[in-house]
This record gives C-alpha cells, structure tokens and sequence, in this order.
C-alpha cells in the first residue's frame, strides 16, 4: 500500500498549510452537476434527477436538483421528491455528513434502480464528498487545490480495488512495476531524446496517478462480466473495450489540473504497438509513452496474478512473453529496459518453468490477440485454467 499511504501523506500534508474555510454554493453544484453527469453516463438514464439536501433533524431546508437539462434550483418542498429515490450521504454518516444526495427516475413506466446502480451512486457520492469538502475548506489556498485532486484520486483508487476481490491490489502493483519501468527509461539517454520533454515532466509528476487509476473504467463494467469464469463473447469484448474511455471520461468531468496529463495514457494503455489495439488503433509513437509503460507493466502483472478463468504465469514465463511479443504489443526499447530491471524486490518471482512451451491449445499470440480483458489473458489455454 505504498503508493496510497503516499498519497495520504501528501494530502495531510497540503491540509496542514492551510486554515482557510470558504463555502461556495456554486462550488457544490459543480461538482455535484459532474458527479451526476458520471452516475448517468454509467448508467444509460435521461430522465434521472439528482438530490442535494441539507437537514437539520427531518426538516429539509434547501435542495440542489439537477438532471440532464442542468435544471438547478431552490426549494423547501421535499414531500414534492418522488417516492423512487435512493440516497448516498456525502460524509461517514448523518451525523458527520454534509447533506446527501438523492438520485429518482421520472421514469412514467415504473423502473427501479439496481444494486449495482445504488452501489455506483454510493460511489460517486463518496467521491463527490471529498471535493466538495476540501472545496468548502480551502477554495481560498491554491496549495490545496493539488490536495484536492490527490484527495479524488484516492477515492477512486479505493473504488477500483473494491471492485473485484481477483484484482485487489493489481493498479498498485501495476504501479510499483510502472515506476520502476520509468525511472529506468528515464535513465536510458536513447529513449528520453525520442519523446517530448514536456513528457518527461508530465510523466515525472503523473505517471504513478496514472497507473493507479488505469483500470477507473471497471466502474462502468459489470462485476459478472470482469469476473467471469470463461471466454467472453464477441459482444462482451466490445463492452470491456470501453473501460479506457469510460476512465478517460471520469476524470475529464471532474476537471482536474492533472486530467490533462493522465488522461492520455489511461485510454491508450490498451494500444498495441503494431496499431492493432483498442480503442484507437494507435501504433508506434503515436501511443503516449506513459501508456506504452503502462501496456507492460498491465501486463506482466495481469499474467503473474491469479484470475477466476486461468492460473498465474511464473514470472520469467511471463518476461519471456513479454521479449517474444517486443515489436508487436510493446515498445521495443521499452522492453528492452524492461527485461533488465532488478525484480528481487517484487512478489511473485519465480524460477522458469517449462509451462509456456506445453501448451496444447492454440499460441500465445493468437490468444493474445484476442483476449478482450487484460490480452494476456490466456483463456482458451487448457494448462492456464483451473481443473
């Protein structure tokens, strides 16, 4: 949990420099107009409404409605609310809280919200109380508007690693592995002088960011679908190939200073270097190189760890997978550093094992051009998958 408890530090931190407290009604509506915007994307609804309320025991003082149409206003009406609402407090709870939010279709046929609705409002809740409180608190300090920012991400990585008990912990090990990638190609004079050097800082202060936030679009995925046992269709591939624009799409409302650089390299990360990955068929230098680290270190840490539909690789297994696709998935002199960092500091390393060469069923490039998740993931491969 380095990286979190970095970030938690970083956010202490800002906060102890500033004692300023401002309150900004249009601050709230914003942010609150943002979030909802996210919760109705994620969803599919246009006709949703949805609810700030502030309360002192029962009685509603005052109420923020805003739907698609952007409708916001002012009432003390709250017998008027439909009865089909579910609420998410902005706060631990309703003591602590600073209102809560009310989400209700005017749906004139009857339809209900799912759990898997309720659970992505509660989410964008949560998120939402971390904006709108720090911006109450410190709209005045420009020191905690990079507080502020650290403060959503970290919500949202805590959303993602809840997501599935399968992939707990992977975005951090993906960024552990990633920086690790970095450092060295930042090391290596012949790949700095190949990218931009307004890149060499956006990586520098954002690529960790990045990498904890490269799978944020699994909100927008079925749990079932990610977590599913076998092969996906044709129809469910097209729906996980959404994930990078869905995460693309989050953090571009929530318009942070740092969207402009993670953006980038959170929707390209499942770009192939021959120009045969999704979701814009990008190859070569047109991928951002934060997405081409991201795009090895995914993957080396999607194939070492354990999935319900295919057991781990061991580690020199999946290097060697790695070498063998340089070129055609990966930055050649990306992978070149790659094979040679020191990995004795991470989990999972093995000695090599002959599993890659008795696979019955296919190649791992043809697999690996098909898998719709994480490519590698080996699904039709007999001796990957669980007895």
């Amino acid at each position: 949990m380095e990286e979190l408890a970095t970030i938690e530090r970083e956010i202490e931190e800002l906060k102890s420099k500033s004692k300023s407290v401002y309150w900004n009604d249009e601050i709230i509506l914003k942010t609150l107009n943002d979030c909802a915007n996210c919760f109705f994307d994620l969803i599919g609804g246009e006709s949703c409404y949805f609810y700030l309320a502030s309360a002192r025991g029962k009685e509603v003082e005052y109420e923020y409605v805003i739907s698609r149409k952007i409708r916001t206003g002012l009432t003390k009406n709250a017998d008027q609310i439909p009865n089909k609402v579910i609420s998410s407090y902005l706060g631990k709870d309703k003591q602590s809280s600073i209102g809560w939010v009310r989400l209700t279709y005017s749906d004139a046929n009857g339809f209900s919200f799912t759990p898997a609705d309720k659970k992505r409002l509660s989410d964008m809740a949560q998120i939402a109380a971390l904006a709108i409180e720090d911006s109450i608190k410190y709209a005045n300090n420009a020191l905690i508007a990079e507080c502020n920012q650290l403060a959503v991400i970290l919500a949202f990585v805590r959303i993602i690693e809840a997501k599935s008990k399968w992939t707990l912990g992977h975005s951090e090990r993906v960024t552990n592995v990633g920086v690790m990638l970095l450092e060295a190609a930042l090391g290596d004079q012949e790949w700095v002088m190949s990218i931009d050097q307004d890149e060499v800082y956006k990586l520098e202060r954002w690529f960790k960011f990045a990498g904890l936030l490269h799978d944020l679009g699994k909100v927008g995925i079925s749990d079932a679908l990610i977590d599913k046992p076998g092969r996906l269709t044709d129809e469910e591939f097209e729906k996980i190939k959404l994930h990078p624009g869905i995460g693309g799409s989050l953090m571009d409302v929530l318009g942070l200073e740092c969207t402009k650089a993670i953006v980038p390299m959170i929707e390209h990360h499942h770009e192939n270097y021959d120009g045969t990955g999704y979701p814009s068929g990008l190859k070569g230098d047109e991928i951002p190189p934060g997405s081409r680290i991201l795009k090895i270190a995914d993957v080396y840490c999607a194939i070492t760890e354990e999935r319900p539909y295919r057991t781990p690789l061991a580690h020199w297994d999946a290097i060697e997978e790695i070498r063998r696709n340089s070129g055609r998935f990966f930055d050649p002199k990306l992978v070149e550093i790659f094979c040679k960092l020191p990995f004795k500091n991470l989990d999972r390393v093995e000695q090599p094992t002959q599993q890659t060469e008795s696979a019955e069923e296919g190649t791992f490039e043809e697999q690996y051009a098909e898998d719709p998740y994480h490519i590698p993931s080996v699904r039709k491969y007999s001796v990957y998958t669980k007895k």
